[in-house]
This record gives C-alpha cells, sequence and structure tokens, in this order.
C-alpha cells in the first residue's frame, strides 16, 4: 500500500520503514459516482488519497476543480479538524486509501521521525496555497480599483450628460457601487489568536462572528432588544463603548451598524483590523 504514497508530496522524505507503518493506518474505500465524500461545513474528519477515478469539489453546486489519480484531499482539515470549505462528490466509481486525522495523530505520537517530516510537508505545502491564494487576492485587489475608478468615471459622465429618466436610477447604482467597493467595508472573522468579544451592560460577554470599521455581526444572544444596541468591544489590547442600529444579518445572527467613534476609539479599532489582517500574510 506504501507505493500509492510515493508521488504524493505529503509522504516525500519518510522512509520506507516509515510509509509501510502509515500503510497500515489507512483503508482501502470505493465510492460509487455520485457517492458524497464530504459536504460544505461539516468538520473535517477524513483524509482521502485518490487511487482510481474522478473527483469534482463543488462550491454552491458549481464543480470547480476536478481531481484526478493520484490525488490527496482533505489533507489539512483532517489534520486539525476545520470545517469543510467545499463538497467532494465522486464523479465516477472510484477507490480511495482514507485515514481519520484522529488515527494519524494517534501514529505520529509513536512515530516522532515521520511526524516531524509529515508536518514539515504539510506546513510547506499549506504556505504555498496561502502564497497562491494571496497572489489570487493582490490580482483581485488590483482589478477592484480599476473597476473603482472606472465607476467613479461613469458617475461623473452621468452628471455631465443631459439628464434623462435613467439618470437618477443609473447614478443611484453607481454611488451604492462605489460605496460597498470601499476599504471601510472590508470584513474580517476575528482569529483565534486575537479574538473578540462584546460585552452588554448585563455584564454577559458574546463572540463577534465578523467586523469591518463600520458594522459588527454578533449572536443573536447578544441582542438586547430591536433599535439601538450598546455594549463595549472588548478587544486584545483595549476596550471601546461602542452603540449602533441593530438589524438582521442571518437567521442566527445580527449585525450593529456603527454609529461614529470617537478620533481615539476609531484609532484603536483600526490598529486592531490591521494586526488580524497581517495574520493572512506569509511574510
Amino acid at each position: 500500500m506504501s507505493t500509492a504514497f510515493v508521488s504524493v508530496p505529503l509522504f516525500h522524505g519518510i522512509s520506507e520503514d516509515g510509509l509501510q507503518g502509515l500503510g497500515e493506518v489507512f483503508e482501502r474505500f470505493e465510492a460509487q459516482q455520485g457517492t458524497v465524500l464530504f459536504a460544505t461545513g461539516e468538520v473535517a474528519d477524513w483524509l482521502y488519497l485518490l487511487i482510481d477515478g474522478r473527483v469534482a469539489l463543488q462550491e454552491e453546486g458549481e464543480n470547480t476543480i476536478e481531481l484526478q489519480p493520484v490525488s490527496l484531499i482533505g489533507e489539512l482539515g483532517a489534520m486539525v479538524e476545520l470545517n469543510r470549505r467545499v463538497t467532494a462528490i465522486a464523479m465516477a466509481p472510484s477507490v480511495f486509501l482514507r485515514a481519520t486525522g484522529a488515527s494519524l495523530r494517534t501514529f505520529f505520537e509513536r512515530n516522532a521521525s515521520v511526524a516531524v517530516t509529515f508536518y514539515q510537508n504539510l506546513l510547506g505545502m499549506s504556505a504555498d496555497k496561502i502564497r497562491r491564494d494571496e497572489l489570487r487576492i493582490d490580482d483581485m485587489r488590483r482589478n477592484l480599483i480599476k473597476t473603482q475608478k472606472a465607476l467613479k468615471a461613469m458617475r461623473e459622465l452621468v452628471l455631465e450628460s443631459p439628464s434623462t429618466e435613467l439618470s437618477e436610477p443609473i447614478h443611484d447604482m453607481l454611488e451604492y457601487l462605489i460605496a460597498q467597493n470601499r476599504r471601510a467595508n472590508y470584513v474580517i472573522a476575528p482569529p483565534s489568536a486575537l479574538p473578540v468579544h462584546v460585552r452588554l451592560p448585563d455584564g454577559t460577554s458574546h463572540g463577534v462572528l465578523q467586523m469591518s470599521r463600520q458594522f459588527l455581526e454578533i449572536p443573536h444572544s447578544a441582542v438586547q432588544s430591536d433599535g439601538d444596541w450598546r455594549g463595549v468591544l472588548v478587544l486584545p489590547a483595549t476596550e471601546i463603548p461602542i452603540a449602533g442600529a441593530l438589524e438582521l444579518a442571518g437567521p442566527e445572527s445580527a449585525r450593529v451598524n456603527l454609529d461614529l467613534l470617537i478620533e481615539e476609539y476609531s484609532a484603536s479599532l483600526e490598529d486592531y483590523l490591521t494586526q488580524a489582517q497581517l495574520l493572512d500574510i506569509v511574510l
């Protein structure tokens, strides 16, 4: 079974004895066409090695990537129990070797030398993925800047042109798009290394789900009443009294559109958002 691992970068540098030991952790798994290996939102448990057949990775029901043998599927999620970001479906009768993240961690506890090589490879693969993501994000950012400039030019053209019944709705739509693309609307989910929560007047604390310079997304448990909302934003280094208008954001969350902050508090919030964004950059 260890011969299937030879061409997989995650197992490069592991001795033959180590590969033999890993082979005992993996099991053979056969899937019929249409079998769902895992679905978006599920907590990852299995790591799959596709050795025959085809697998499609789907987002929102659309195929984004089709994998051919030999392909490793879900390695990072299984090892650290992340929530799956895509759905994996067998597109033909397929054969896999698979193991749970828990069984691999148990094996590594007894085989330190194999573990060191495995995790070095996993870290290197993850760093490569992150750098590729950064390149794509940089490309998207450049396109966004070009789009923003084009939208502003179109808005000026509408303002300078003779007015028609279409002028106002076109102008309003351009204003909306320009506002949505502003840097102030960039949203982050507070990372585990820099957690953020809100403290309510009754003393209870609730984690912040998402945030930007203009709003917070909080769980329904942090909603005091309809309308105006007040609390304290507890950042890792400071606390900021905040208030704003409340609106529903989803079935389990609400959005607080923040009132204008004084300069000192605005600077503290900006510092935190910058620190959180830096965690997304591989230096």
